[in-house]
């Protein structure tokens, strides 16, 4: 298997950054529901600070994801239906829309309480606003819980899509990124 994609396969860089990105935010949200759930302040105060510095490890994969698909070819789809296709566009619109929608909001909501971003104890990120911004604060907590809403009907839809092509279209659909290669 190549590094790079090619018009019919995904290369590994491409797969792996995908499946470190899927687990990630996997992760995320089992995470903050852990905080959610949390029985005390500190139980909340550790799961906050471990969804935090995932999150701060994802964004990092992520931004590597966008400019490796940035840089390669994207192979050619083997959905036939248009509409189909446009739905599985749609969904991949919005699990990026609401990753960066969660990229923007979970950081500002940490911010605008003047608190640094914590990753791991190993550094912490600042905040750039020196006084407490209750606003934004409640705000990016309203903006971060709504766009967790969308994501089960993703996983849902995107499994689905999966689904359908190993199944019904028994195409190569899933096995492009699940380093399978057809002899």
């Amino acid at each position: 298997m190549s590094l790079s994609n090619s018009k019919t396969a995904y290369g590994w860089a491409a797969i792996t950054l995908h499946w470190i990105s899927a687990a990630s935010v996997l992760a995320l949200y089992l995470l903050g529901e852990q905080m959610e759930e949390a029985a005390d302040r500190a139980e909340k105060l550790a799961a906050q600070n471990l969804h935090v510095s995932v999150g701060v490890l994802l964004f990092t994969f992520l931004a590597a994801r966008l400019l490796w698909s940035a840089s390669q070819p994207s192979p050619a789809p083997l959905e036939r239906n248009r509409w189909l296709r446009i739905l599985a566009a749609g969904v991949q619109g919005l699990f990026l829309a609401m990753i960066a929608v969660l990229i923007i909001t979970g950081p500002l909501a940490v911010w605008s309480t003047t608190r640094p971003l914590e990753v791991f104890d190993l550094f912490s990120i600042p905040s750039p606003f020196p006084n407490r911004v209750a606003w934004l604060h409640e705000l990016c907590e309203e903006v971060h819980g709504a766009a967790t809403k969308l994501f089960w009907p993703l996983v849902a839809l995107h499994v689905a899509g999966a689904l359908k092509h190993l199944v019904f279209d028994r195409d190569r659909t899933l096995q492009r990124m699940l380093w399978v290669r057809k002899t």
